[in-house]
């Protein structure tokens, strides 16, 4: 799934732009990605993203 690739990347620290490279999308299509992740995650920035995500099982910590 999409959103799970990109929350990956997001968790190890990857900017948007490089997120975009990586996967072959434009930045602001990674921007929706991840402004999507944090409504279903319920947070507001990176970190926060990062830590449920990791408290949920859904990427490594």
């Amino acid at each position: 799934m999409r959103e799970t690739e990109i929350l990956q990347r997001v968790a190890k620290g990857y900017t948007l732009p490089e997120i975009a490279v990586q996967l072959g999308l434009s930045r602001h299509t990674v921007a929706d990605y991840v402004k999507q992740i944090y409504r279903k995650l319920n947070v507001s920035s990176r970190a926060e993203a990062a830590l449920e995500a990791a408290r949920r099982g859904l990427v490594r910590p």
